[in-house]
């Protein structure tokens, strides 16, 4: 009876700490200009092992009426470092359509590699996943004058990316009208962006908050619209 009283104990445990966020967004998704999914990003920081740390959560799922139609069920979650926001750890569950995706990466920042699965990769420069990117971009003062080169990560393939800073716009969104300065990449290896891996994002100008993004994804483009912050 004591051991199954500490098992429940460490399981409401577990939970409170994956649960207890510092800051939830929460998006309408869409596609085509049709409403056909919920998502969520969720942050939180903390300290381990000597390190400030922030884990984010991206989760996506389609509405209930659209999910025989248009079905998505995405959990991204990252561990990264608070300071500079390199990933430290990644584990991907992504559901789009047919297309199926489970996948974990552990990043060793003093030994220049990563690990994808059973695949071992080394690099020379600091790297960005494109969920801990958005939180990077946060702390920065957005001035169209600077533009920054970045190396991002996504599953085994490093992309250089230089990105931009549009000039103040008003954008009209669920929440509201605000004024928000847009980034978005554009690739230093002269190819294109293929089916995925494009992010697009604008942040209000005063709270520096991702009231809106674009992704491209397998399927196409889905644009979130910011409708609440917890």
């Amino acid at each position: 009876m004591k051991l199954i009283f500490i098992l429940i104990f460490l399981l409401e445990l577990t939970y409170s700490k994956n649960s207890d966020w510092d800051e939830v967004l929460t998006y309408n998704a869409y596609f085509g200009g049709a409403y056909v999914a919920n998502a969520t990003l969720s942050s939180k920081y903390f300290h381990d092992n000597n390190i400030d740390k922030i884990i984010i959560e991206f989760k996506a799922s389609s509405r209930s009426v659209m999910k025989y139609i248009f079905p998505i069920n995405d959990k991204i979650t990252i561990e990264a470092d608070a300071k500079s926001l390199e990933p430290l750890k990644v584990e991907k569950h992504i559901r789009e359509g047919k297309y199926s995706h489970n996948s974990i990466s552990t990043f060793y920042k003093d030994k220049k590699l990563f690990t994808f699965n059973k695949d071992t990769i080394s690099y020379t420069e600091s790297l960005m996943n494109p969920y801990s990117l958005i939180y990077y971009f946060r702390n920065k003062t957005l001035n169209p004058t600077n533009n920054y080169d970045i190396k991002i990560v996504d599953n085994k393939k490093i992309t250089p990316l230089n990105f931009k800073i549009g000039n103040r716009e008003k954008i009209a969104i669920s929440l509201g009208n605000y004024y928000a300065n847009k980034v978005w990449p554009e690739r230093t290896d002269g190819n294109e962006f293929k089916n995925a891996g494009k992010m697009t994002i604008w942040y209000s100008e005063n709270e520096g908050i991702p009231v809106k993004i674009n992704l491209k994804l397998k399927f196409g483009s889905l644009n979130l619209d910011l409708v609440k912050i917890n």
